[in-house]
C-alpha cells in the first residue's frame, strides 16, 4: 500500500438482517480483494443472539454490568485506531443497498441462497469467491434486477434435498476450484455472518457437518479419542510409548464415520485439505456439536482450528500491511533469580486465540484502566501476523511492561496436541509463525498430556521459553523440564469450575495460596475471558502478601520452574 490517502466507505450493518448482511458481506470480500475500500459496522452486542452459540457465553446480566462499556462499538474502534496510523479517509456510513449500486461493477452477477434450506448460503458464498458473484435471497431479486444490470447466475432453490447430499455435491465441484490448504465450518443456523467476507475474499470451501452424534458405533468411536486425551493417565502414557495412539485414532475416527455420515463426509473434506504448510480451518462448531466434539474429530484429521465466529471485517484487516514491529521483551534464563521461598502466581486470559478476542481488544480488558497495574499474560492468536497484522500491530503499539503476548491454545491455531500425529510439523510451523509475530510462550491445551508429547513440545525450536499447560485442570498439575525450558501445568480452572463468576474464581486461587506446602511453588491460573477481566485481577492481587506471593508474567513464571525442576529433579506440585 503507498502512502497516498485512499477511502474507505464504511457501511452501516447493524440493523440489517441476516440476509441483507450477507449482501453485504460478498460485497466486502470481493471489493477488498483489490485494496481495503469497504468497512461494516455492525454496531455493539446487545442481541442476545450475538452472544451465544450452543451456550450462552456473557448473559445479559454479565453483559451489561462488565463487558458492554468496555468492549463498545468493536468496528468503529478499531477503524478509528486505523485512522491514527493509516493515511485513510472515510465516508459514511451508508447503507447495503448503496454500497451495492455503487460497487454493482465489481460483479459478474447474483447467486440467490434459499432461506427454505439455509446451509445454500455457504454454497452462495462460495460461489461469490469463485465467480464474483454477490449473494441475495429472494426477497432481492426484483430489486436487483429493477435497480442494476446484473443478472441471476445462481438460483440455489429447490436444487438439495439433504445436508448430506448439498456438501458432497459442493466437495465434488467447488472444492476443487476453492484455495488450497484451508476450508471452514460456518452454521447458518447462527445466522451470524460476520467472517464471510474473508471466505469470498479468499475463496475458501465453507460447509456445516455435524461432529457429533447419540448412536453406538459414534459414541464409542468418540470415547477413544477422549480415551487419549483424558484417560487414566498411566494407561494414556502406555498407549503413547507404544504407539498404539493412531491406531486407536484410526479405529475412533472410522467408527464415528460409521454411525454418522455427515462425519464421515466432513473427514472427507478435512483430510482433503493440503498442508501450505500447515492444514488450517476456520469458523467454529455446528449447532449440532459441541466444542469439544469439534475438535477431537479436526485435531484427528491433523488440522488446526482458527476460531472465528463473530469476528467481522476481516477482509478488510487482511488488506492492511503492518505498521509496528512485533516485538516484547522477554526474560532469559540467567536473568531470572529463583526465590526459594516464593509462591510464584501467574495469571493468563483464555481464548486470545479466537479472532473475535483480538478484534474487540481481549472483549475489553485492553482498554481498562487497570492493565499495566498488574504481570498478566494475554493468549493472542500469533496467525494475525500473517492474516491481519494491523490488528496485532495495535497490541504491540499500545503494549505496556506488565504486559505479555503469548499463543493461545496450542501455538500457531487451536489444536488438542495428543490427537495430532503431525505434531512435531505443527510446533515447528508454530515456532516460525511465533517468532515472527514476536510471542515465546504458548499455551497448550492439555495440562497433563503423555510425556510423548511433553517431550514434543520441549524438543521444539528454541524459540519458545517454555509452555504453560492447560486450559483447564484435570486433577494433575505436572511440571517438567529440558534444557532449561519448562512446560509446567495450569492449577486453575478444574472442569467443573471453568464458568465461575470472578469472584469465585479468585476465591478458588487463594484457597491454593493459603494451602500449606514447601516453596517455590508454581500456581497457574487460566481465567475464561467472559468471567473474570483485569479489574478483577488487579484488585485481587493487591489483597496478597508480597512476602509470600510472587506475581509475575509468564517468562519469568516458566523460567523460575525450570530453575527449579532441574535443581529438585521432579513434578511440581499445588
Amino acid at each position: 500500500m503507498s502512502d497516498k490517502a485512499f477511502t474507505v466507505d464504511l457501511i452501516d450493518v447493524s440493523r440489517a438482517g441476516y440476509a441483507l448482511q450477507l449482501t453485504a458481506t460478498s460485497l466486502q470480500g470481493i471489493v477488498n480483494r483489490k485494496s481495503p475500500r469497504i468497512f461494516l459496522d455492525y454496531g455493539i452486542y446487545d442481541d442476545p443472539e450475538s452472544r451465544r452459540t450452543n451456550e450462552v457465553f456473557l448473559p445479559d446480566d454479565i453483559w451489561k454490568s462488565k463487558y458492554r462499556d468496555a468492549i463498545g462499538k468493536t468496528d468503529l474502534n478499531n477503524l478509528e485506531y486505523y485512522k491514527s496510523i493509516y493515511n485513510l479517509e472515510v465516508e459514511g456510513p451508508c447503507s447495503v443497498e448503496t454500497a451495492v449500486l455503487k460497487y454493482a461493477g465489481n460483479f459478474k452477477g447474483a447467486v440467490v441462497w434459499d432461506p427454505e434450506f439455509p446451509d445454500t448460503a455457504n454454497i452462495a458464498l462460495m460461489m461469490s469467491g469463485l465467480d464474483d458473484l454477490v449473494v441475495i435471497d429472494p426477497d432481492s431479486i426484483e430489486w436487483i434486477k429493477r435497480k442494476t444490470s446484473l443478472v441471476i447466475k445462481k438460483d440455489l432453490r429447490k436444487r438439495w434435498t439433504s445436508t448430506v447430499s448439498l456438501y458432497r455435491w459442493a466437495f465434488e465441484n467447488l472444492f476443487p476450484r476453492c484455495a488450497e490448504g484451508r476450508v471452514a465450518c460456518i452454521e447458518p443456523g447462527w445466522t451470524r455472518p460476520e467472517f464471510t467476507d474473508f471466505i469470498v475474499k479468499n475463496r475458501i470451501f465453507v460447509y456445516s457437518l455435524a461432529t457429533l452424534d447419540s448412536g453406538m458405533l459414534f459414541s464409542l468411536g468418540q470415547k477413544l479419542l477422549l480415551l487419549l486425551v483424558a484417560g487414566p493417565f498411566r494407561l494414556r502414557n502406555l498407549f503413547f510409548t507404544f504407539h498404539l495412539d493412531k491406531l486407536i485414532k484410526r479405529i475412533g475416527l472410522f467408527l464415528m464415520g460409521l454411525g454418522s455420515e455427515e462425519t464421515k463426509l466432513a473427514s472427507s473434506i478435512q483430510r482433503a485439505v493440503k498442508a501450505t504448510p500447515f492444514p488450517t480451518i476456520f469458523g467454529w462448531h455446528t449447532l449440532r456439536d459441541d466444542e469439544f466434539s469439534f475438535m477431537l474429530h479436526l485435531s484427528s484429521n491433523g488440522l488446526r482450528l482458527i476460531p472465528s465466529h463473530l469476528a467481522t471485517n476481516f477482509s478488510f484487516h487482511s488488506d492492511l500491511p503492518a505498521m509496528v514491529d512485533c516485538k516484547q521483551d522477554h526474560a532469559s534464563y540467567d536473568s531470572v533469580n529463583l526465590e526459594n521461598d516464593k509462591i510464584y502466581l501467574t495469571f493468563t486470559l483464555s481464548d486470545g486465540d479466537q479472532l473475535l478476542l483480538m478484534n474487540t481488544a481481549e472483549l475489553g480488558n485492553w482498554r481498562r484502566q487497570e492493565r499495566g497495574m498488574v504481570p498478566f499474560n494475554w493468549e493472542t492468536q500469533p496467525l494475525l501476523v500473517d492474516i491481519a497484522p494491523a490488528l496485532l500491530g495495535y497490541y504491540y503499539k499500545n503494549l505496556l511492561p506488565s504486559d505479555y503476548l503469548i499463543a493461545g491454545p496450542s501455538g500457531a491455531g487451536y489444536i488438542v496436541p495428543p490427537l495430532v500425529s503431525n505434531l512435531r510439523a505443527y510446533l515447528k510451523e508454530s515456532a516460525e509463525v511465533c517468532s515472527r509475530a514476536g510471542i515465546k510462550v504458548l499455551t497448550s491445551y492439555i495440562g497433563d498430556p503423555p510425556t510423548k508429547v511433553v517431550r514434543e513440545h520441549l524438543k521444539a525450536s528454541d524459540n519458545f521459553l517454555g509452555f504453560l499447560g492447560g486450559y483447564v485442570n484435570f486433577g494433575r498439575t505436572p511440571g517438567y523440564t529440558s534444557k532449561k525450558r519448562a512446560f509446567v501445568a495450569n492449577s486453575w480452572p478444574p472442569l467443573d469450575n471453568v464458568s465461575d463468576s470472578a469472584d469465585d474464581t479468585l476465591a478458588g486461587v487463594k484457597k491454593l495460596l493459603d494451602e500449606p506446602g514447601p516453596t517455590p511453588r508454581f500456581i497457574g491460573v487460566h481465567l475464561f475471558a467472559y468471567r473474570t477481566t483485569i479489574t478483577d485481577v488487579y484488585h485481587f492481587v493487591e489483597t496478597l502478601n508480597t512476602k509470600k506471593v510472587k506475581v509475575v508474567k509468564a517468562d519469568e513464571f516458566l523460567l523460575a520452574a525450570a530453575r527449579h525442576l532441574e535443581n529438585s529433579k521432579g513434578e511440581i506440585r499445588t
